[in-house]
C-alpha cells in the first residue's frame, strides 16, 4: 500500500484538505441528514442546476456523492494511512464554475490515521484478517455515513432512496475496472476488488433497502467517442435530461431504445 495522493482524491472525489475558492454555500456534512438543513442546500443548489424540481435535484447530488465513495474506496484498499471521512469531518461547499454548479468536500481535519487492517504477508491468517477488517470499514461507512446522508437528501427531495443508491453502481463498478489499468501493486488491485464485491454482496438492509442496488449487471455498448472500443451502459438515468431548462438523454442512458441510440451513435461520431 502506498502513500495518500491527496491529488487524486481532489480530481476524483473532489475531497481536499482546503476550501474551495469563493464557495456560495458552506454546511456541516452532517447538516444534511435533517431533512429542512438539507432542503435549503438543494434548493439553493437547483438555482444553477435548474432542475424541474427538488427531486431531480436530490437525485442528481449523487454525483457529488460518488466523491465520498470513491475516497472511501480509494483509501481503504490503497493507502497505508487513512483520513477521516465521516460527515462529521467534512464543510461541504457549493460553488459555480462557468455557471455550473459543484459540491467540494474539505476535510475539517486532515490528520492521517493507522489504517486498521493488519499488514499482508504470505500467511493465510494475516490475508484473511486484513480482508475482514477493510470489508467491516466499508460495510459502516456504508450503513453509518452514507445512508443517513442519503436518507435525509432524499427526503428533502421527495426523492426515492432506491434510485438515489443506483447512481453509485455504475461509479463502483468504474472504480474497479481503473484498478485493473493502474499502476498498482496486485494486492493493491486484489483489495480494491475485494472491496467491490463485498458491497455489492452486503445485505441491503445495511442500505435500508430490500435489494441491494449496488449490483446490476453490466451491458457494453459501441463507444462513438472512440470507435471500435465498448463503453458501460449506465445502471440507471441520472435524470441529466431533466437539469439546465431540459436535456438529451445521456448516450449511455439506459432509458434509450436501440434505435435511439443507434442515432445518438451516427450524430456524435460525425461531428467528431
Amino acid at each position: 500500500m502506498g502513500a495518500i495522493n491527496y491529488t487524486w482524491l481532489e480530481q476524483y472525489g473532489r475531497i481536499s484538505t482546503k476550501p474551495a475558492l469563493n464557495p456560495i454555500y458552506n454546511i456541516h456534512l452532517a447538516s444534511l441528514c435533517d431533512a429542512e438543513q438539507a432542503r435549503d442546500i438543494l434548493t439553493a443548489y437547483n438555482e444553477h442546476l435548474r432542475a424541474d424540481s427538488l427531486q431531480t435535484t436530490a437525485v442528481y447530488f449523487m454525483h457529488s456523492v460518488r466523491g465520498l465513495l470513491l475516497g472511501i474506496h480509494y483509501v481503504n484498499a490503497m493507502c497505508d494511512s487513512l483520513l477521516d471521512l465521516s460527515l462529521d469531518n467534512i464543510q461541504l461547499q457549493l460553488i459555480v464554475k462557468e455557471g455550473y454548479p459543484a459540491f467540494h468536500f474539505q476535510l475539517l481535519n486532515d490528520t492521517e490515521q493507522v489504517h486498521p487492517a493488519p499488514p499482508i504477508n504470505d500467511d493465510p491468517d494475516s490475508v484473511a484478517a486484513s480482508t475482514s477488517t477493510r470489508q467491516a470499514m466499508l460495510t459502516a461507512y456504508y450503513g453509518e455515513q452514507l445512508r443517513p446522508l442519503i436518507e435525509g437528501v432524499a427526503l428533502a427531495g421527495g426523492a426515492n432512496t432506491g434510485q438515489m443508491w443506483a447512481q453509485l453502481a455504475s461509479i463502483l463498478r468504474w472504480f474497479k475496472t481503473l484498478a485493473v489499468q493502474m499502476e498498482i501493486t496486485d494486492q493493491e488491485r486484489e483489495a480494491v476488488i475485494q472491496g467491490y464485491e463485498h458491497v455489492i454482496t452486503m445485505p441491503p438492509e445495511v442500505l435500508g433497502l430490500r435489494k441491494n442496488l449496488l449490483k446490476f449487471k453490466p451491458v457494453e455498448i459501441d463507444s462513438p467517442y472512440q470507435p471500435g472500443e465498448k463503453v458501460l451502459m449506465k445502471s440507471t438515468c441520472c435524470l441529466y435530461y431533466k437539469v439546465d431548462g431540459g436535456q438529451d438523454y445521456c448516450y449511455t442512458c439506459p432509458k434509450l431504445s436501440k434505435a435511439e441510440r443507434q442515432t445518438r451513435y451516427e450524430a456524435i461520431v460525425a461531428s467528431r
